[in-house]
């Protein structure tokens, strides 16, 4: 398959994911918990299968660079972040998931290590 495909499935799953995530955050309404965690698990499963096709058609399969790691644990945080929403308080769910995410995007554009 073409890379684009897989770059596209991936960017709008972690855009949809991101923007469910802010919204179980601003409000977990209890009676959605359910069809909330079943859309960010799929979400979450869409960007990781996306991003394994990107790696390898665009990287050989080297999932041993340092980047590639720091990045998938930062895409199961946010995952994690969705159910932790009904737990936490409103601001630290917040300022995780924005800090969570510059991280990623920092790793996917300047690959420090």
């Amino acid at each position: 398959m073409d890379p684009t495909i897989y770059q596209f499935l991936h960017v709008t799953s972690i855009i949809l994911l991101s923007g469910f995530t802010f919204a179980i955050a601003a409000n977990p309404q209890k009676h959605r918990k359910k069809l909330m965690a079943i859309v960010t698990g799929i979400l979450g499963v869409v960007a990781l299968v996306a991003g394994a096709g990107l790696m390898s058609k665009l990287h050989d399969n080297n999932w041993a660079q340092g980047w590639v790691i720091a990045k998938m644990a930062c895409w199961l945080v946010v995952m994690a972040l969705g159910g932790l929403a009904y737990k936490k308080s409103k601001s630290f769910i917040m300022t995780t998931l924005v800090a969570v995410l510059a991280v990623a995007v920092y790793m996917v554009y300047f690959r420090p290590f």
